[in-house]
């Protein structure tokens, strides 16, 4: 089963990816923000039962998406990840790209645009 940490600020959003996502068999953590998301990589590393795919907005407060994947890099190296914004624009694309082992899903998207992207993701390399 897949381990999932959700990372958004909006508690409407995390209740309904966690459901949603849950509903398909995938395990899945929540977080409010990027320090919450850090110590949970941290611990589930610690527990040997590590996440193995981020999904994270790019906007909150603090730290945004794009750092979060870099510090969350930092501790999982390889960590897979899924960037969701309502403020996309082609700088942001490429931000992702560039990052490597990472999505970017426009908001408002549909459950099953997600669930898609994430089943890419394990049928694929990008999930260790």
């Amino acid at each position: 089963m897949v381990k999932i940490l959700i990372v958004d600020d909006g508690r409407g959003t995390l209740n309904a990816l966690k459901a949603g996502l849950t509903s398909f068999g995938y395990q899945v953590l929540t977080a409010a923000h990027g320090p919450q998301a850090l110590k949970i990589i941290e611990s589930s590393i610690e527990k040997a039962e590590p996440v193995e795919l981020m999904v994270t907005d790019l906007k909150m407060p603090g730290v945004n998406g794009l750092e979060l994947i870099r510090s969350a890099r930092e501790v999982r190296p390889g960590l897979a990840a899924i960037l969701m914004t309502a403020y996309g624009d082609d700088n942001i694309r490429k931000e992702v790209k560039d990052l490597g082992c990472c999505k970017y899903i426009d908001k408002p998207f549909r459950p099953e645009s997600l669930v898609k992207m994430i089943e890419e993701m394990v049928a694929g390399p990008q999930i260790k």
